[in-house]
């Protein structure tokens, strides 16, 4: 008996870990797309100074899992900080086919953010936050690790989430 729950408990060991490798892998970036990605966060950052970022896996998931959230319902939102203490996120949304570069695309879309940003602390009134906030997080100067994933919904929009760790824009504090 006591070999039947043994192999029992290893059976259901192994039928949930690949269970779970399978959904995480389903969302992530492919190699090249998570290189590229990162590329464009650690150029932002080398372009002002700051250290570049290291890839997270566990950020990684946790993007996926919102991602996914997010595709089952068509919606593109924020989660709420309790749900992710301790991470960043940065959100993008598209319906173009190209989903092997959507990583790369996102990082720099939030990149191109620069554009419309003047060096100032978080919400001091010289930035519309909502338009810039995707390039400060990318280049915020505590922040050291990245992950992101994507999600495919029924319609065929495609959802990203960058998760960061430690997370940035602090009111009142300045990026970099």
């Amino acid at each position: 008996m006591r070999e039947m729950i043994f192999l029992f408990s290893f059976f259901a060991l192994i039928h949930c870990s690949k269970e779970s490798k399978d959904v995480a892998s389903e969302f992530a970036l492919t190699e090249e797309d998570k290189a590229a990605a990162l590329q464009v966060h650690n150029n932002a950052r080398t372009d002002v100074g700051v250290p570049p970022l290291t890839w997270s896996e566990a950020l990684a998931n946790d993007a996926a899992a919102w991602a996914k959230n997010m595709a089952s319902r068509e919606q593109m939102y924020h989660s709420q900080n309790n749900s992710r203490e301790g991470q960043g996120e940065n959100l993008y949304m598209t319906t173009a086919t190209d989903r092997e570069h959507s990583g790369r695309n996102a990082s720099q879309a939030w990149y191109e953010e620069i554009q419309l940003y003047t060096y100032a602390p978080i919400n001091s009134g010289a930035n519309d936050f909502a338009a810039i906030g995707h390039y400060t997080q990318m280049v915020w100067k505590n922040t050291t690790e990245v992950g992101m994933a994507l999600a495919v919904s029924e319609s065929g929009a495609t959802y990203v989430v960058a998760r960061y760790s430690p997370p940035g824009n602090f009111i009142g504090e300045r990026p970099y």
